[in-house]
């Protein structure tokens, strides 16, 4: 379906975007003309990803059904459809390939962009400038010239067999790992495999049982071994806390990308990056609650220093139920961290018992 795809653009076109939970958000029009939908930018999607009912009432017709994976380990049969014109900016992409997308209920992408994602099989067909300090991305089908001559690094990516989706060679305290997807649409820093925690056996580690994180398809449970060792991209150097994940994932997202400014270059297998500030990544939070309903909590990540386990049902949170906090399941995604931006919490169990203290990074 990808083959006949085509671009009608200008030589250099722009499109603001927002930056939600450090995700970039883009504003497209589709065949309805209708005004515009929001999507994901994502080039760790191999393909673009239409919202199923808004897929249907654009009545763009299912032609096969295949498997889809994401980060999180899920696996969902979506239904495949190609879209006749996808317009971000004045920029036209024809005849794309796009599933139907249908969110798992426990998601969170539809509190950041309800009417889907945009897949590395549309971003390939173009090269980009992604500007994180005035979120503008820039498209263009020539070869941008970075600015900062002389600051910039640059990076060779491969692709798989019609694949977009940029891989990367990375430098961990000295050790080269490969294969680690460039991941514009993931909002974290480094995650990866687990193997790779046995190369640094000498730095500490810290355990995490983690079921926090969910993708289009919901979440999954994760053990992250969490080490703080020297990244190296390029020239450019940061000590940050690597998650090395029992999934085998192997990521590096925005809590990192966005202290560059970004060049993607499709034509030349190309990847430049222009320092804007100093890599830093916060430290992994040790406790993180989801909500069980109205009135109770539950355990999405915990910390091998504290006594709980995944899915454990807490009665309060200092001292306050999940609804006298959060008015929705967006509310919560969007405002949880704040909620948790404390030196400690007091946590109540359902048998009266009190765990007093946890203390967060």
């Amino acid at each position: 379906m990808n083959a006949k795809s085509a671009v009608i653009g200008e030589h250099v076109d722009s499109l603001r975007f927002t930056y939600k939970k450090k995700i970039i958000v883009v504003d497209a029009s589709l065949e309805d003309g209708q005004g515009t939908h929001q999507f994901i930018f994502d080039t760790g999607a191999f393909y673009t990803k239409i919202e199923k009912t808004l897929a249907d009432s654009l009545q763009l017709p299912t032609v096969f059904t295949k498997s889809n994976g994401t980060a999180q380990g899920v696996t969902r049969e979506v239904e495949m459809t190609s879209s006749r014109t996808i317009r971000l900016g004045q920029t036209a992409y024809q005849d794309i390939a796009a599933g139907k997308l249908v969110y798992a209920q426990d998601s969170y992408s539809p509190c950041l962009a309800e009417d889907g994602i945009m897949g590395a099989n549309l971003i390939k067909l173009r090269n980009w400038k992604v500007d994180f300090q005035r979120q503008q991305l820039y498209s263009s089908n020539e070869t941008f010239e970075a600015e900062k001559a002389g600051m910039e690094d640059v990076i060779d990516f491969s692709t798989g067999f019609l694949s977009g989706i940029p891989e990367i060679e990375i430098q961990v305290a000295g050790k080269t790992i490969k294969n680690v997807l460039f991941d514009l649409g993931y909002n974290g820093g480094l995650v990866l495999p687990k193997k790779y925690a046995g190369y640094f056996t000498d730095t500490k580690s810290e355990i995490f049982l983690d079921q926090s994180t969910s993708g289009i398809f919901g979440s999954n449970l994760d053990t992250l071994e969490v080490k703080v060792l020297d990244l190296t991209l390029g020239n450019h150097k940061g000590k940050i806390p690597i998650e090395f994940s029992s999934l085998n994932k192997a990521l590096l997202g925005n809590d990192v990308l966005e202290h560059f400014t970004v060049y993607l270059n499709y034509d030349h297998n190309k990847i430049t990056l222009i320092p804007m500030s100093s890599i830093v990544v916060d430290e992994p939070k040790k406790f993180i609650p989801g909500i069980l309903n109205d009135s109770l909590w539950t355990v999405n990540r915990t910390h091998q220093d504290i006594p709980l386990k995944i899915g454990d049902t807490l009665k309060s949170i200092n001292g306050l139920r999940p609804k006298e906090v959060f008015k929705s399941h967006c509310d919560y995604f969007m405002n949880a961290s704040k909620f948790m931006d404390q030196d400690s919490i007091t946590i109540g169990l359902l048998n009266g018992n009190i765990i007093k203290t946890v203390f967060n990074p």
